[in-house]
């Protein structure tokens, strides 16, 4: 006999162990092969890709998943060029999740770096950010990220009763991936409520420096549509003529934090800087854009997995706010389309390209402490190993979703966070709505 591949076994042990618990069934529900416990679909031919036409004649009694071949983020209709040479030249494939009794999609695309998108039918969409290495050392948006080998996702189960991609990547430099600074793991459970749980975690792979870590788990992005504008999509407040774009919502209390922008790049907030911080270091809490169609949001708090202590809210946008970068009303043509092998290509009037905008982030700091100054604060904190090996110690869950109005989110929300630990369990949300 050959002696037994330790490192492989040890390998497949921890693989399995990180699985996701299947949810529980009622007595005398019936699916062969897909019993509690069952692990991944049981079969034998991976489907081949479909194109979006092929998909809108597709339904689903409950939720599914399927890969297509012509996707681009925003309803962007044209050539994908002067596309090569990056990326692996297939900047039309996706993962689709798709609802029966829900509108909005969520995409895995290859040229977003499989970063996933919940996406409205008009084409709007909010991105939720993911491991980058610390002090922007390592990225996906470029073309070393969206590489396949750096970034790639598995449709573990395509439903119709449930699905779960799972999304792995490595965060690497943008000029040279030949050391990833680290590996997140991502799975995403969707069930046929239209709800989605986001698990996440990651592994430095250079555990003895600062770049292979990080402390920025979460930060909310927005996509607009190819010739869209922000007043095509957000609500407009009428007192004062601009549009709410972000806000941040206290599960737990009377407290929101909102975000407007006007026409001509101004940026008023509701709220101040103790607002955001109260609610950073409330039990649970939910990053939204209040979109016309619907409210898409990611809610989390100290049950799924981060501590208010360790938490920290920032406002990007706004002139002035603690902590933040003070991007104004901050739009990006490089992504998610992406053009450019940089992360610095601002929006243009008349632009053809669907265009990123944002943003509030979610960063995670020493115990008690707050990111005051982003430029100085936020890269001494990034050289605190303890926290690094803490953020890297941790598995953490977040609940995305679109509802239909404020009342609805804190209440689907507050569901999930008062499950405590449970809410870290797969079919901790399959009875929320």
């Amino acid at each position: 006999m050959k002696p037994i591949r330790w490192t492989i076994l040890v390998s497949v042990l921890l693989t399995v162990s990180t699985l996701p618990a299947q949810p529980m069934r009622k007595q005398g529900q019936v699916n062969a092969g897909r019993q509690a416990g069952a692990g991944p679909e049981a079969v034998f031919k991976k489907p081949a890709p479909i194109t979006l036409a092929e998909l809108a004649t597709r339904k689903t009694t409950g939720v599914s998943a399927v890969e297509v071949n012509d996707y681009a983020p925003g309803h962007y209709a044209g050539a994908l060029t002067p596309s090569p040479p990056h990326a692996d030249m297939n900047a039309g494939k996706a993962v689709v999740v798709f609802w029966k009794n829900h509108s909005q999609r969520l995409i895995f695309s290859h040229e977003a770096s499989y970063c996933p998108l919940l996406e409205l039918p008009n084409g709007a969409a909010m991105c939720n950010q993911f491991f980058e290495g610390n002090l922007g050392e390592a990225e996906l948006f470029n073309n070393m990220g969206r590489k396949e080998r750096n970034s790639f996702v598995d449709v573990v189960e395509s439903g119709p009763e449930r699905v779960w991609v799972r999304w792995t990547y490595f965060a690497v430099n943008m000029n040279d991936d030949t050391q990833p600074r680290l590996r997140g793991t991502e799975d995403y459970l969707a069930y046929p409520n239209g709800l989605v749980l986001r698990r996440l975690s990651y592994q430095s792979l250079m555990p003895q420096e600062v770049i292979g870590y990080s402390t920025q788990p979460i930060e909310l992005f927005g996509v607009a549509p190819a010739g869209s504008t922000i007043k095509d999509l957000f609500p407009r407040d009428a007192q004062h003529d601009d549009y709410h774009i972000l806000a941040a919502v206290d599960l737990y209390a009377e407290r929101r934090y909102d975000i407007y922008w006007d026409e001509t790049g101004g940026v008023r907030r509701r709220g101040d800087d103790a607002t955001l911080t109260a609610i950073s270091r409330s039990s649970g809490y939910a990053l939204v854009m209040p979109f016309k169609q619907r409210l898409l949001f990611a809610a989390y708090g100290t049950a799924s997995g981060f501590p208010a202590e360790k938490n920290q809210l920032i406002d990007h946008c706004t002139p002035g706010a603690k902590g933040g970068c003070a991007w104004g009303t901050g739009l990006w043509d490089h992504w998610p389309i992406g053009w450019l092998n940089s992360q610095t290509s601002l929006w243009k009037p008349g632009s053809p390209y669907a265009y990123s905008f944002g943003s509030i982030g979610q960063f995670l700091v020493p115990d008690g402490k707050q990111i005051q100054t982003f430029a100085t604060d936020y890269p001494a904190y990034c050289k605190d190993m303890e926290l690094n090996r803490w953020t890297a110690d941790r598995v953490f869950y977040v609940l995305l979703g679109a509802a239909r109005d404020w009342n609805e989110l804190r209440r689907i929300a507050r569901r999930w966070l008062d499950q405590g630990a449970d809410c870290a369990r797969p079919n901790s949300i399959a009875g929320l709505r």
